[in-house]
């Protein structure tokens, strides 16, 4: 049996760079290395209470756009508070 030859993981990825090498490659291949990925998200996340009814709507509208319902809403009240 032929072995295959498995790339090298490059050390400083952005976390573009990060996604890219993992779309081709799979962590299978690297069992005795680990991965390690610092991620620090741009600014403060807040959670806040959405009705369940509210949610469902939000959920189709995000689904027909092609998003994610996050993006939806941040996209939303940027638009409302950017025209206030």
């Amino acid at each position: 049996m032929k072995s295959k030859k498995i790339d090298e993981i490059p050390d400083d990825m952005t976390i573009e760079e990060a996604s890219e090498f993992w779309d081709t490659h799979s962590v299978a291949d690297y069992p005795s290395r680990m991965v390690r990925i610092e991620y620090s998200p741009e600014g403060k996340v807040t959670f806040i209470a959405i009705s369940n009814e509210l949610l469902k709507t939000l959920d189709q509208k995000a689904k027909k756009e092609g998003i994610s319902v996050e993006t939806l809403v941040n996209l939303w009240i940027q638009e409302k508070l950017i025209s206030a």
